[in-house]
């Protein structure tokens, strides 16, 4: 899941938010104290470029700093195609850094082994194992200890975008069954030619293809990762799923590869937001966009719907989203640690979660009153949340690219057959764990 970035900005913007500089550092030791002792502390604290999240942060150190007077957080913003390169050769190779790291959960796998982050005390990682959702802190373990605190449930599966118009249109109505959906989707499609006028279900992108081949597998009762760690997806329940989605790009023609091979003027959910695609399975976060972007009315234009299952087993894969971890080299750990605490606070996190229209890490704030009034179309959402299993502990990334190069090699012909292809795509996904 990607979440919304700015491609457009292409230097690093830093916010100050005191006259402080440094990373961790102690200022004029006359100066007051940061936790009882002698100086005020500036704290560094890196993030990715996202204007909810980043007005979200803002706001929340401003408060933290006027509760927590001599402790300062420097907050410096970097493009997302940039960040987690920076973040790898800062923590991995110990050149500068911060001392606060925003981290997409699936990073957190190659540092948590190096003694690179701060392990979580004992106490708090029992509290953030027994409040949160397991898929939120799996890739942020290693060997017993909690390496960062989970602000969010990253999820791509379970629901999808619908507009309503093209759905109207067409005379039909939001499907609840898997068959209803391909039928609905096939209904919808539009063509000029060869050319697509309206698409009817677009999955195809970097997040979905991926989520969906893992879910499809289990809804069938089936796994993609065997006892021991390793990948399978050689089963029948895998080539029957790896098929099933591959059959709407290249039998029922009611989407195409654009979306993981480039030449889009827009992504497939920002189509759907322009009247140029009917149905997109993607994660809460598109909405904001479709509404401030687009202008367009959820409930009237559009809808957040559930996503029909595709099998008799309600289950998917849920990878762990944003985080905040500490630098092991940070020198005012005792503050660094002050501030993630406060972020993890239940008024906090529910604030940072319905500003960036994101499901909170939290059970107890995702199935809250105050959140659903806020969000009410992530209900369709909260209510399966228990039906996730975690990923797994690998970079999902390099998953990611796995499957959707071998998912657009196979629908362009490049493999003789399903079983040629997953063999390969077994055999390459099983590398990554190496």
């Amino acid at each position: 899941m990607k979440k919304i970035v700015s491609l457009l900005l292409c230097v690093v913007l830093t916010i100050s938010l005191t006259a402080c500089s440094g990373s961790g550092k102690e200022a004029d030791p006359g100066q007051g104290t940061a936790s009882g002792g002698g100086g005020e502390v500036t704290l560094t604290m890196w993030a990715h470029q996202n204007e909810p999240w980043n007005a979200a942060y803002t706001d929340a150190i401003a408060a933290f700093e006027a509760e927590n007077e001599g402790i300062h957080i420097q907050l410096e913003l970097f493009p997302y195609d940039e960040f987690e390169a920076k973040v790898q050769t800062s923590l991995i190779d110990g050149e500068g850094g911060a001392d606060i790291y925003e981290m997409w959960g699936g990073w957190a796998l190659d540092f948590t082994p190096h003694n690179t982050l701060l392990a979580m005390p004992d106490d708090f990682t029992a509290r953030i194992q027994e409040e949160t959702y397991a898929p939120t802190y799996g890739a942020l373990m290693n060997e017993g200890k909690l390496y960062g605190v989970p602000l969010e449930f990253n999820i791509e599966n379970g629901a999808m975008l619908v507009n309503l118009g093209l759905l109207e249109a067409n005379e039909l109505e939001v499907p609840t069954t898997w068959d209803e959906l391909k039928s609905a989707a096939v209904a919808g499609t539009v063509y000029d030619g060869n050319v697509f006028q309206v698409k009817g279900f677009d999955f195809v992108n970097w997040d979905s293809v991926p989520y969906y081949f893992l879910s499809l597998i289990l809804q069938q009762g089936s796994n993609y990762l065997t006892e021991d760690g390793r990948f399978d997806v050689t089963t029948k329940e895998a080539k029957k799923a790896f098929d099933e989605l591959a059959a709407m790009v290249t039998e029922d023609k009611v989407t195409d590869l654009e979306g993981l091979t480039g030449g889009g003027d827009l992504e497939g959910y920002q189509q759907l937001f322009a009247g140029r695609c009917m149905m997109v399975p993607r994660g809460p976060w598109t909405i904001s966009e479709g509404i401030e972007s687009f202008g367009m009315e959820l409930g009237t234009d559009f809808d957040y719907a559930a996503m029909p299952w595709y099998g008799e087993k309600q289950g998917f894969a849920s990878e762990t989203g944003w985080s905040l971890a500490v630098s092991a080299s940070c020198k005012e750990q005792e503050a660094a640690m002050k501030f993630i605490e406060y972020l993890y606070e239940d008024e906090v996190m529910l604030d940072l979660n319905i500003r960036c229209t994101q499901i909170p890490s939290k059970r107890s704030l995702a199935e809250s009153a105050e959140y659903q009034e806020a969000m009410p179309y992530t209900k369709v959402l909260v209510d399966i949340l228990d039906q996730a299993q975690f990923i797994g502990s690998f970079n999902t990334d390099r998953l990611k690219e796995t499957v959707n190069d071998t998912f657009v090699g196979y629908c362009s012909g490049d493999y003789a057959s399903v079983d040629e292809a997953v063999e390969d795509l077994n055999t390459k996904l099983n590398a990554i764990l190496e």
